[in-house]
C-alpha cells in the first residue's frame, strides 16, 4: 500500500477519535449543567443556551406544558448533537431533541431532552433545570395557526 494512503486512513482514524471525543465532551456538559439547557448552535461547533420559553404572563412554562406550548408558540425544543457527528452546518436543518419523561431509572417519571435517534448521546434533565433559579428564559410569539405535533415511542413515555 503507498505510504500516502496509510497516512490518509491514519488521518480519517484520528479525525474520528477527536470528533468522538468532542462529541463526548459536548454531550458531558449539556448534561451536567444545572442552570440553563444547553444545545448545539447553529455553527454546529458548540454548545449555547437554550431559551426556556415563558407564557404570557412572563411564568416558565412548566415541562408538561412544553409540547402543548410549542403548538400554540413559534419556538422549537433544544437542538442534538447530531448536526455535529453528522457534519451538518446547514442551518435550516435543526436535530430537535426529543422531550420525553423518563420511565425508569433514578430520574424516573422527570421530564427530559433526549436525541429522538439516541445517536449522538444527548441528554438533558430539564425538570431540574426547570426549577433553578437563574434559567434563561424568552417569549415566544404566537404561531397564526396550532402546529401538528408528532407522537413517537422509543421505549419511553413520550410527551411528543
Amino acid at each position: 500500500m503507498a505510504p500516502d494512503r496509510v497516512k490518509t486512513r491514519a488521518n480519517v482514524a484520528a479525525d474520528r477519535l477527536r470528533q468522538e471525543s468532542q462529541r463526548a465532551k459536548l454531550a458531558a456538559q449539556a448534561s451536567n449543567t444545572k442552570n440553563a439547557v444547553l444545545e448545539l448552535d447553529e455553527t454546529s461547533d458548540t454548545l449555547c443556551v437554550w431559551y426556556w420559553p415563558v407564557n404570557d404572563d412572563g411564568e416558565r412554562v412548566v415541562p408538561s406544558g412544553l409540547a402543548q406550548h410549542r403548538r400554540s408558540h413559534r419556538f422549537r425544543g433544544p437542538r442534538c448533537l447530531c448536526a455535529f457527528i453528522d457534519g451538518d452546518d446547514d442551518t435550516g436543518n435543526h436535530h430537535e431533541a426529543a422531550l420525553i419523561v423518563l420511565a425508569r431509572g433514578p430520574h424516573a417519571g422527570e421530564y427530559a431532552a433526549r436525541c429522538a435517534t439516541s445517536k449522538c448521546g444527548y441528554a438533558v434533565f430539564i425538570e431540574e433545570i426547570h426549577n433553578s433559579s437563574g434559567l434563561p428564559t424568552k417569549h415566544y410569539p404566537r404561531r397564526s395557526e396550532i402546529y401538528p405535533v408528532a407522537v413517537i415511542s422509543v421505549g419511553l413515555i413520550m410527551v411528543y
